[in-house]
């Protein structure tokens, strides 16, 4: 062999061994660092996605807090404005008030300019309080009643033209004392307690004189006198029926009974065998 060629190997060799150049590969970590490792990755992600959540909804949060906020803002503000202009209707101020006046006698202050706009547009769509043509503000009473006077010719109004009675609760809002005036009017008024939406209440009715019944003293007598509580209605009806006096029945309306509509049958076909050629019944005959 040439001897150069050796001598080029050999100085090869020896390069090789000063300066590895094959890199070993590490060792692999245990299966324990493996498994804790992952768990921390996941946790660490999870951690981000509930974070991140709970931001977005406090986001929200924060987002739909103000305008509900702002809302009972305004309608307790107009709440306090109809309140407020009730009292001065019972204290017979019955002189408009403009918005600002309003709210400068109330002591509110503070308010946004979109709450203010709102309730400058709301105000005069409420049914208790009437607006003029300057924009002003007082209170509207159900009814035009200001004392014991008128308090008769609007319920004998009402008696005539059938629209029953008028609620302590409306007469409180027209005039102050209502319950005063009650008390002074009782020949001329009925006053019958009642219930409403739960709430204790009392109906005041025109009394009129014209159909007062006047009755015999002997007759009152006899009819407190007959004591009718050990029978029942059947029993009252047959001692009726026996001394010659009949009940009055089917006085209510007929109530139709709306129930689900009944199916019709089906009415089968019988099965009838055809004919054919009963045009030729007069040629044909039978041979057998």
């Amino acid at each position: 062999m040439d001897p150069e060629l050796l001598r080029q190997r050999a100085a090869f060799q020896k390069h090789a061994a000063r300066t590895s150049s094959v890199q070993q590969r590490p060792a692999a970590p245990p299966p324990a660092q493996i498994q804790k490792s992952l768990y921390a990755e996941f946790r660490d992600t999870k951690k981000k996605k509930t974070t991140k959540s709970d931001a977005t909804k406090k986001a929200e949060m924060e987002a739909a807090a103000p305008g509900s906020q702002s809302n009972a803002i305004n309608f307790s503000t107009m709440a306090k404005v109809v309140d407020y202009l009730k009292k001065r209707h019972l204290a017979r101020q019955n002189w408009p008030l403009g918005f600002s006046e309003v709210m400068d006698e109330l002591q509110i202050y503070g308010l946004s300019k979109k709450s203010e706009l709102w309730l400058q547009e709301a105000l005069p769509k409420n049914e208790k309080i009437i607006t003029d043509e300057n924009g002003k503000f007082r209170f509207r009473p159900k009814y035009k009643i200001t004392g014991e006077k008128s308090l008769v010719e609007v319920l004998k109004a009402q008696h005539e033209n059938g629209r029953g009675g008028i609620l302590l609760s409306e007469l409180n809002e027209c005039f102050a004392n209502a319950d005063k005036c009650l008390d002074a009017l009782v020949p001329s008024i009925i006053v019958v307690p009642t219930v409403i939406n739960k709430r204790k209440d009392k109906a005041v009715f025109y009394n009129d004189t014209s159909l007062d019944i006047e009755l015999a003293d002997d007759f009152k007598s006899l009819w407190r006198n007959v004591s009718v509580d050990h029978l029942d209605e059947k029993k009252i009806e047959e001692y009726l029926q026996k001394k010659g006096i009949d009940v009055m029945k089917d006085l209510a309306p007929k109530r139709l009974y709306n129930g689900p509509p009944k199916r019709k049958a089906i009415k089968r076909k019988l099965d009838q065998k055809k004919v054919h050629n009963q045009h030729m019944g007069d040629v044909l005959e039978d041979y057998e």
